[in-house]
C-alpha cells in the first residue's frame, strides 16, 4: 500500500489517497481520506480486506502513519497492531527507495494521470464515490502483460480468497501478542541500523549492504540477518498494551 498526497480540491480542501494493490492479481482499491491518521488508514484496509482478501504480507514505505509515533516509537501504531492481530506480516522497504514498491508506485502514476487529472470533484464524498468507480473499472478492464494480459478480476476468480469476516472495533485496545515486522535496511559506513527511532551498532561486515531486520513481537527481540545468516540478536522490548 502507499499514501499519496496531500491533494487539493477547489477551494483548498486538503485530502489524501491510500492505494492498495495485490501483487499477484493487481486487484486494487483507491481510498480518498479526509486525513492520513492511522485510524483512517485502518478503516480503508478493513474495507479492502472485507471486499477482496487478506494478504500474508503488507508492504509499505516508512510513512509515520503506517509506523505509529515518533514520540513512542516502540509502542507501535494502530496499523501495525491491526495487521499483526490478523496474522499479517508488515514489511517496510528502505527509506527513500520507492522503486521497491514498484507495482503500487506505477499504479499511483496511472491513478493520478487517468483519474485525478481528467475530472473535477465537488467534495470529498464525490471523490470517494468516483474512486470506487475507478477501482471497479481498473479491476474489470485493465490488462497487465505480466499477468498474461488478464484483468485483475480474471485472476481473482481463480485465486483463493481469505476475506476479513469478523467485525473490528478500532476504538478498542489491540494488544501485541505475536507476529513479526520486517524492515529492509541499507547499512552505511557508520554501521548503524535504525529501527523505529532506535539505533543499533552492527558488524562492519555489513557496511554498504542491505540487511533484513525482523522484530519478533512475542520474544521482544530484533534479529538482523543477510543471505539467511544471522549477524545480531538484539533485545527489543515493546509495550504489550496500547
Amino acid at each position: 500500500m502507499d499514501l499519496v498526497g496531500p491533494k487539493y480540491l477547489a477551494g483548498g480542501f486538503r485530502f489524501y489517497v491510500l492505494d492498495i494493490i495485490d501483487t499477484e492479481t493487481h486487484y486494487a482499491g483507491v481510498y480518498p481520506l479526509n486525513d492520513k491518521s492511522s485510524k483512517s488508514i485502518a478503516v480503508a484496509l478493513i474495507d479492502f480486506w472485507k471486499s477482496y482478501s487478506m494478504p500474508d504480507f503488507l508492504q509499505m514505505d516508512n510513512e509515520l502513519s503506517f509506523r505509529g509515533s515518533n514520540r513512542y516509537p516502540r509502542s507501535l501504531g494502530l496499523v501495525l497492531r491491526f495487521a499483526l492481530s490478523l496474522g499479517i506480516t508488515p514489511i517496510f522497504i528502505p527509506p527513500a527507495e520507492p522503486w521497491r514498491n514498484g507495482i503500487v508506485e506505477k499504479f499511483n502514476h496511472n491513478m493520478l494521470k487517468h483519474f485525478f487529472s481528467t475530472q473535477k470533484f465537488k467534495d470529498l464524498q464525490d471523490t470517494i464515490e468516483k474512486a470506487k468507480e475507478f477501482s471497479a473499472f481498473h479491476n474489470q478492464n485493465h490488462r497487465y502483460s505480466s499477468q498474461g494480459s488478464k484483468t485483475p478480476n480474471n485472476l481473482v476468480s481463480k485465486s483463493n480468497k481469505y476475506k476479513l469476516t469478523k467485525e473490528i472495533d478500532l476504538d478498542k485496545s489491540i494488544p501485541l501478542l505475536e507476529g513479526r515486522i520486517v524492515f529492509i535496511r541499507f547499512i552505511r559506513s557508520d554501521n548503524v541500523l535504525k529501527i523505529l527511532n532506535t539505533r543499533f551498532k552492527v558488524s562492519k561486515q555489513l557496511s554498504y549492504t542491505y540487511v533484513i531486520a525482523e522484530v519478533f513481537v512475542e520474544k521482544h527481540v530484533l534479529i538482523v540477518s543477510q543471505d539467511n545468516k544471522v549477524y545480531h540478536v538484539f533485545p527489543f522490548t515493546m509495550p504489550v498494551d496500547w
